[in-house]
């Protein structure tokens, strides 16, 4: 299956981007490095000692030529020259070809070539000790030996050092600075996390590290100690507004209660109930429960409270038998539970389905292909979907009436604060029962689905990644 994970959301490392970049460049500095020493030094000096060479090779047949009648004068010549000529058949060299020697050999054999005119054989033999054998194609009767005895001081460690050694050794530098420089962002990213999942965290260190790392962590602490405070003054506001305004909303029902005209007293009831739950439901959304701790929850005895809570409701519920203690915070998940049970009564009709199981990665999936238009819209605004389609198992929470549904055209919107469904199935309520779960479920990393099922009813799904 074609995964739905949009490509823009796609990461990468910045340790392995550092470290591949910097590679990239010690290896092409390597390269040119070993380039200039051949260009500039090695290949000249290659082809000069061929053109030696091939100035003892002229002289070698000159000395053949003019000098054939004195044959003292010729080996005279040989021996202040330094000239070694090999003329037994048996010390011939046997020529093998070698890949790496022959490169040079090659070179070398070009270059004799073009000053005699005529083709020349160029072989190097290390071992038992460097020597260099040439032979003119036109005088195949003896070669040329020229010991090379500087060859032996050739050490072909340093120059695989040189080659690999180097770029591993600054691979490994590399990659400890980067983790370095990494370890703060990591840390971070952790107490931004702990004040996202837990609601507060540790102050970060302005006292240790580089100068912008301090600079960063100082920002970073005054950030989180405004947010702190914030959440603070909103929580002494919303105590503020539940204690003065629920105060003349109750003055108000006594006195609505008092009223001799019942049709009249009814409606005013009716108002100052649906007040005090839209007040209800305001706190609840600003409350979005980071406070509360999170502990190891069974999910039954709350849906039992809750059936209980909205008797005579009728319900049906599907909880998995083997369902086990989840980590959440137990509060909000109830709460959760309320707003789409409340949600569903409201703008549904009985019964109402409570499904609650762990699921795999397969049916997750699955579920999202039934929801897919839904999921769509999700993912291009919320990146939530993207953690919670990275792991194994989830806890699916559905709650589903057998009412009328909701237009395809408005499952996206529904779950935006004040914004209900089509005006045709109520005008009651202020429009913040999904939006209450939505934020309680990206306090525990998941996501919110809405879909209509095939034949009737909107299904309202929760799915929570589980940590193993």
């Amino acid at each position: 299956m074609k995964s739905l994970r949009p490509e823009r959301l796609t990461s990468y490392s910045n340790t392995w981007q550092t470290t591949s970049m910097v590679m990239l460049m010690v290896m092409l500095s390597v390269s040119l490095t070993l380039w200039f020493f051949w260009r500039s030094l090695y290949l000249p000096e290659l082809k000069n000692h061929a053109n030696y060479i091939a100035n003892q090779l002229v002289m070698l047949d000159r000395l053949n030529h003019d000098w054939q009648h004195e044959p003292k004068v010729k080996d005279w010549v040989i021996r202040t020259s330094h000239i070694d000529i090999l003329t037994d058949t048996t010390a011939f060299p046997e020529v093998e070809e070698k890949t790496f020697v022959g490169f040079f050999t090659d070179i070398m054999a070009e270059q004799i070539s073009t000053v005699l005119n005529r083709p020349t054989i160029v072989y190097f033999k290390f071992k038992p000790v460097p020597i260099l054998y040439v032979q003119d194609s036109k005088h195949p009767e003896f070669w040329l030996q020229e010991p090379v005895k500087f060859y032996a001081q050739y050490s072909p460690t340093t120059i695989l050092f040189f080659v690999l050694g180097i770029p591993i050794f600054t691979l490994l530098t590399i990659i400890f600075l980067v983790r370095q420089l990494n370890r703060p962002l990591k840390r971070l990213q952790k107490t931004a996390l702990d004040y996202i999942t837990l609601g507060h965290a540790n102050h970060l260190p302005t006292n240790e590290g580089s100068t912008e790392i301090r600079q960063v962590n100082l920002a970073f602490n005054r950030l989180f100690h405004n947010l702190t405070q914030t959440q603070k003054e909103r929580n002494i506001m919303l105590a503020g507004i539940s204690h003065d305004l629920r105060t003349p909303l109750t003055r108000m029902r006594l006195t609505a209660e008092m009223l001799p005209d019942e049709f009249l007293k009814d409606g005013l009831v009716y108002d100052i109930e649906d007040m005090d739950a839209i007040l209800e439901q305001f706190i609840s959304f600003m409350k979005d429960g980071s406070d509360e701790a999170v502990r190891l929850t069974d999910l039954r005895p709350i849906v039992r409270e809750i059936v209980v809570q909205f008797a005579p409701l009728p319900f049906e519920l599907q909880i998995d038998d083997d369902l086990p203690n989840i980590a959440l915070r137990p509060l909000s998940i109830k709460r959760l539970i309320v707003n789409l049970v409340n949600n569903a009564n409201r703008y549904g009709e009985p019964p109402i389905l409570i499904k609650i199981g762990v699921i795999d990665e397969t049916a997750f999936q699955d579920y999202l292909t039934l929801a897919k238009k839904s999921l769509e819209k999700l993912t291009e605004t919320d990146n939530t979907a993207q953690a919670v389609m990275s792991l194994q198992r989830y806890l699916q929470i559905s709650v589903s009436d057998k009412g009328e549904g909701v237009a395809e055209d408005q499952l996206d919107r529904i779950m935006q604060p004040f914004e209900r469904g089509e005006t045709a199935r109520t005008t009651q309520g202020s429009g913040l029962g999904l939006a209450i779960v939505s934020r309680i479920a990206h306090l525990h990393n998941g996501i919110v689905i809405a879909h209509n099922q095939e034949n009737t009813g909107l299904v309202v799904t929760v799915m929570i990644p589980l940590v193993e």
